[in-house]
């Protein structure tokens, strides 16, 4: 697994919301690479409430461990620095 396929796999989750993709974010989660789990949960917090689910499942399945899933709740910490696609799948302008 490496970056590029994760990324792919973010744009699909957050766009079209095919569950395959999400769960390949959610495996990610448990990478080696810090660098690509940190990758994971920035894509797991862009796609919003449908992640939330998606981890809520995937620890009831025991296919994360609760530490990884609280990395992953999002309602409790700040709001993410990282600015989101806008409905036309544009990044938005910057602000003066």
């Amino acid at each position: 697994m490496d970056a590029n396929y994760l990324v792919l796999c973010g744009m699909v989750w957050t766009q079209f919301g095919r569950e395959d993709a999400g769960r390949e974010l959610i495996r990610a989660l448990a990478s080696s690479d810090e660098l690509l789990r940190v990758l994971a949960r920035t894509l797991l917090e862009q796609a919003g409430g449908n992640s939330k689910g998606l981890i809520g499942q995937a620890l009831a399945e025991d296919a994360i461990s609760v530490s990884m899933a609280s990395l992953c709740g999002f309602e409790h910490g700040p709001a993410s620095k990282f600015k989101s696609w806008d409905e036309g799948g544009r990044f938005p302008a910057a602000s003066a």
